[in-house]
C-alpha cells in the first residue's frame, strides 16, 4: 500500500497538469505550426546542479518544449511508440513542469543533444532529471548557456 505522503505525491502529480502544454501539443500533432511552450524555470537547486554537472551557467533559464521534443517524445514514448507507450497520454506529458520542479535527482553521461547548441556553438550536454511518481519519470533537458537562456526538453518517459 501507499504512504499518505506518497499518495499526496501522486495527488499532486495528476493535479498538475499544464492546459498550456496540452494546447500546444494538440496543435503540434494536427500538423500546425506552434511557437515552443514554457514549461518551467530552472529552480536555484536544478541550475546549480546543472553547473555542477556540466560547467553550464544557465541560472535563470526557461525550459521550453518545441515541436521536435513533442515528435520525438510521441514516436518514441506515445501511442505505439518504438520503445514503448508510458506517455501516450498528452497529459503526462503536460506533467512535465511538476517533474523538473520536484525532481529527485540530475544525471549527466557525457551525451549532447543533436540540434540544440550552447553559446559556442557546440552541441548542448543532455541531463537526465528524474522524479519518482508511481514508477519513474525521466525528461531528457539539452542545456544551453546561449543568449536565449533555453534549456530544451528532447525526450521524456515514465518507466
Amino acid at each position: 500500500m501507499y504512504s499518505e505522503e506518497d499518495l499526496a505525491l501522486i495527488r499532486s502529480y495528476h493535479e498538475s497538469v499544464d492546459d498550456e502544454v496540452v494546447c500546444f501539443l494538440e496543435k503540434v500533432y494536427q500538423g500546425q505550426n506552434a511557437s515552443p511552450v514554457t514549461v518551467g524555470f530552472l529552480t536555484t537547486k536544478a541550475a546549480e546542479d546543472i553547473e555542477r554537472l556540466t560547467g553550464k551557467k544557465v541560472s535563470g533559464n526557461r525550459i521550453v518544449l518545441d515541436d521536435n521534443g513533442a515528435w520525438h517524445i510521441k514516436k518514441r514514448h506515445g501511442q505505439m511508440g518504438e520503445h514503448d507507450e508510458s506517455m501516450k497520454d498528452v497529459k503526462d506529458i503536460a506533467r512535465i513542469g511538476y517533474v523538473l520542479a520536484n525532481y529527485d535527482s540530475i544525471e549527466f553521461r557525457g551525451e549532447y543533444a543533436q540540434g540544440y547548441v550552447d553559446a559556442n556553438g557546440k552541441l548542448a550536454p543532455k541531463v537526465i532529471i528524474k522524479k519518482r511518481i508511481d514508477g519513474t519519470f525521466y525528461v531528457i533537458e539539452a542545456v544551453s548557456d546561449a543568449k536565449k537562456k533555453r534549456n530544451y526538453v528532447v525526450s521524456a518517459y515514465i518507466n
